[in-house]
């Protein structure tokens, strides 16, 4: 076969005398179609099942029953497009949320990276400054800040590892004052205004 050869259209073939009985399946088919045709006054989506915590936004809803108005659609036919528009959102809703999950693991990941390399808190010392930031990230933060912290990933990060362990190294050696101090000593008027006396 040479290459003109290949692009020759055979002529069409005739109709077969039994395809005749197919062509009046295909216009069968069709009148059953005009279920999906014929607007109804108001359109009712109660038919459409929604996945749970999913709810219409009525701005968009009224867009959506001026479109299946204008194509004069059969409350049949607006169902069925409402639930593909529904299917296509939960779908797109839960790519998005896998999507957000893997880039914060990925940010989290970057972060503990460069905490394994920062020169003055990484490599060799990291357990060491791990144990000292641990005292302060203890006692000062609370569930919700540790929650915050863990969620997105900052309890990894090299400054607020540094910030913690700073404060860490000051309560070892009680230079911060209410932690590990004794209480402060209560003075009279007197005694300050004049100590000699």
């Amino acid at each position: 076969m040479n290459f003109e050869e290949q692009f020759v259209q055979e002529p069409s073939a005739p109709l077969a005398l039994g395809e005749s009985a197919s062509l009046n399946n295909t216009e069968a088919s069709a009148s059953d179609g005009e279920s999906y045709f014929g607007k109804p006054e108001t359109y009712d989506y109660s038919g459409v099942e929604l996945p749970e915590n999913y709810c219409y936004n009525q701005e968009l809803l009224n867009e959506f029953n001026e479109l299946a108005g204008k194509y004069n659609l059969s409350q049949k036919g607006a169902n069925e497009l409402m639930s593909m528009a529904v299917k296509l959102t939960k779908l797109m809703g839960s790519n998005y949320s896998n999507a957000l999950a893997e880039q914060n693991r990925q940010k989290i990941n970057k972060y503990k990276q460069m905490l394994a390399s920062d020169s003055e808190i990484g490599g060799v010392n990291l357990s060491k400054v791990i144990n000292s930031a641990n005292l302060a990230y203890t006692e000062f933060a609370d569930d919700e800040i540790r929650k915050i912290l863990a969620d997105t990933g900052l309890n990894c990060h090299p400054k607020f590892v540094k910030m913690f362990y700073n404060i860490g190294k000051k309560m070892a050696n009680d230079s911060i004052y209410g932690v590990n101090s004794p209480a402060a000593v209560k003075e009279n008027r007197e005694d300050i205004l004049f100590p000699t006396m």
